[in-house]
């Protein structure tokens, strides 16, 4: 049966103790099942509010609001106005993988006490320039995945590179392709997979999803959460309670560095 029927079905037969006209009825119902069959085709919430006013304004409002309770249930959308569609794993991935520059801040540990922070930034052209300490990372992963430029940040002389400096870069490129699943899997290993969570429904979680992975045998866990709209991903927490180590990542879009940021001569001319 298809899901207008089910609402037809359903709504003639409420049992409401109130007196109702049939004309009327079968007005709001003409009007909820129009209202149902557009919000389907656009697959979004937002023609709720043109129903909420047309039942404010008829006197047929008990019956109308339970009508529209029952098609927000079936259309998968909350009866109040904010959308909760799911959001995949797949969705966040992709659109990290589309989104032109972002900032990364980690902080990587264990204790309170032992902590490092790695900032890396890319650009439009998958340019990166990264910070550890006192030392600088350029790489431009678009021409030349191979090659890491290190500087001395106070002296600005040239570092040598060895294979362990540059990896955590390689957390995020691998190929020249900046992908979050390469993150996600250099972390806690045989996981089980990355799955959405329920969460309270608040403010903040009709913004944002959160997803999880643990270990098949160890207490490490992988949380991550993402802006529901954007679908991109805000903040990754790897914790492992054994030895009390940590992965704190936190992403932001906000800022889009200029061309000399990502550029090594720039650099040692300032």
């Amino acid at each position: 049966m298809k899901s207008a029927e089910n609402i037809e079905k359903i709504v003639k037969n409420l049992d409401l103790d109130i007196d109702t006209i049939p004309q009327t009825d079968q007005a709001v119902l003409s009007e909820l099942l129009d209202a149902q069959k557009q919000s389907m085709q656009q697959h979004s919430a937002f023609t709720l509010p043109n129903i909420r006013r047309f039942i404010m304004k008829s006197p047929m409002t008990k019956f109308a609001v339970a009508a529209v309770i029952i098609i927000a249930v079936i259309i998968g959308v909350n009866p109040f106005g904010n959308s909760k569609a799911n959001v995949l794993w797949a969705d966040v991935t992709k659109s990290f993988e589309s989104v032109p520059f972002f900032h990364l801040t980690m902080y990587i540990g264990q204790d309170a006490t032992e902590t490092k922070k790695i900032e890396i930034w890319k650009s439009t052209d998958s340019q990166v320039r990264a910070h550890e300490g006192n030392k600088v990372f350029f790489a431009d992963f678009f021409r030349d995945t191979n090659k890491i430029t290190i500087f001395d940040r106070s002296t600005k002389e040239l570092l040598n590179s060895d294979e362990s400096t540059p990896m955590f870069i390689r957390l995020l490129c691998k190929d020249g392709h900046f992908s979050l699943d390469t993150l996600t899997k250099s972390l806690p290993p045989q996981v089980k997979g990355i799955t959405p969570l329920e969460t309270i429904d608040t403010a903040a979680s009709r913004e944002t999803v959160l997803f999880e992975a643990k270990h098949e045998s160890t207490p490490e866990q992988l949380k991550i959460w993402a802006l529901r709209e954007s679908k991109l991903p805000i903040r990754v927490l790897f914790t492992d309670p054994r030895q009390n180590e940590y992965g704190d990542f936190f992403f932001d879009y906000s800022e889009q560095k200029d061309v000399k940021f990502f550029d090594p001569k720039a650099f040692l001319s300032q």
